[in-house]
């Protein structure tokens, strides 16, 4: 008896993550945001890379693929790789509305990816706009150059509201649009309807960077450990605001004496030097480690803090949860992802970004700890499932319409 022998065909579907800029394409690249993308499809089974503009560099992983930047420019191109769809972070720049136009020639389904908190005109939140444009010229320049010359160019600009027309171009291209935080979302979407873009509005949508798998409660005892994490080179102090960070930490260790903290990454060690500080009794400092010891830090620390003025998603905030640590910072729109990470029972906003009221927030979370009113278990499960990024890979399969595979 002949037996008849099946052949079954599997299609492996193929998305690339695309950053139509020169990074350094190592393991910093592919830990965090489009590199973290690309290996977040990967675990799925999904056929992916990431595709970054030349010039390449040594360290460059194989799973990266460089190319001329006038190559993302063109759709013939991008129908020669053969793609399913598309995760670009371009940040809905104008610059790169020629990428999107050709992705959109090409006929590829593509997902704009906007790392910001949301304030990116006037029209988002006037008055918080106008503040951090002096803030970030002021903090980031001379006191001449933040007060006259970048001030008055960026504000010049702001208010004649080039980008912000300009981005609809890019927004009309695009399959989606991601924000990775809620309040962002709606600000970025009503920035778009104010400018006649109300016919967009469905295409935007909340979508957070996607976070390594490693960050995960592993069940160890937490002890009364604060932790902040960060780039604390000078060129970040103006975002970073380590001097009140410091300030904090020491207020409250002084009130609370049975609690530690700790400063981790690169430039850490040389904060105090820099800035002119005194040590802080039970504060330490940590140079940049890996993933594992970034890990087994979270996993231990109770609270994770930061003081930042501006950030887009504060990644590290989102492995702390993962990790089964509440987050303490402020309630500025410029940090408006905390708002978001603060909603679960999972930390705490202090009023104000300045020491007393950093450091009264600190208080008030280490208090909830002791009282039993944090729960790292529950923490870490109602987060992870947000955060990881095979999590986040299906939600863009879904808003790209390639998987309805998403809850």
């Amino acid at each position: 008896m002949e037996r008849s022998l099946e052949i079954t065909f599997v299609l492996i579907m193929k998305i690339y993550s695309c950053t139509p800029v020169s990074f350094i394409g190592d393991e910093s690249y592919f830990s965090r945001e489009s590199g973290m993308y690309s290996r977040g499809l990967a675990k799925l089974g999904i056929e992916s890379r990431a595709v970054m503009a030349n010039p390449a560099y040594a360290v460059d992983f194989p799973e990266l693929l460089r190319t001329d930047y006038p190559n993302l420019e063109s759709s013939e191109w991008w129908k020669s790789q053969n793609l399913d769809g598309v995760i670009l972070y371009s940040w809905a720049a104008p610059r790169f509305n020629r990428v999107a136009e050709a992705l959109n020639d090409a006929g590829i389904p593509f997902l704009v990816q906007m790392d910001t908190c949301g304030i990116v005109s006037r029209e988002s939140n006037p008055m918080e706009w106008f503040w951090s444009s002096w803030t970030r010229s002021l903090h980031e320049r001379s006191w001449l150059e933040g007060k006259s010359v970048d001030l008055l160019k960026h504000l010049l600009e702001g208010i004649l509201s080039i980008t912000a027309r300009n981005r609809i171009h890019h927004y009309c291209y695009a399959t989606a649009i991601t924000v990775p935080t809620p309040l962002g979302t709606l600000w970025v979407r009503r920035e778009a309807e104010f400018f006649g873009g109300s016919e967009l509005s469905s295409k935007f949508h909340y979508l957070p960077h996607p976070q390594d798998e490693r960050f995960a409660y592993s069940g160890v005892k937490k002890e009364q450990l604060v932790v902040s994490i960060g780039r604390w080179g000078k060129e970040a102090w103006a975002q970073k605001n380590p001097r009140a960070l410091i300030e904090a930490y020491r207020l409250f260790l002084q009130r609370k004496p049975a609690w530690r903290g700790v400063i981790i990454g690169a430039g850490a060690t040389e904060l105090l030097r820099g800035l002119g500080v005194k040590p802080v009794e039970r504060l330490s400092f940590v140079e940049q480690v890996n993933h594992e010891e970034l890990t087994d830090y979270l996993n231990l620390a109770s609270v994770a803090f930061w003081s930042s003025r501006w950030e887009g998603q504060q990644g590290t905030g989102a492995q702390a949860l993962c990790c089964g640590c509440s987050v303490v910072s402020h309630g500025s729109p410029l940090m408006s992802c905390f708002h978001h990470y603060v909603s679960k029972s999972s930390g705490r906003l202090a009023m104000r970004n300045n020491v007393a009221g950093l450091a009264d927030a600190l208080e008030l979370e280490s208090k909830s700890w002791e009282c039993g009113l944090r729960d790292p278990v529950k923490i870490s499960s109602v987060w992870i499932p947000e955060f990881h990024a095979t999590s986040v890979a299906r939600r863009a399969l879904h808003l790209l319409g390639l998987s309805n595979d998403w809850k």
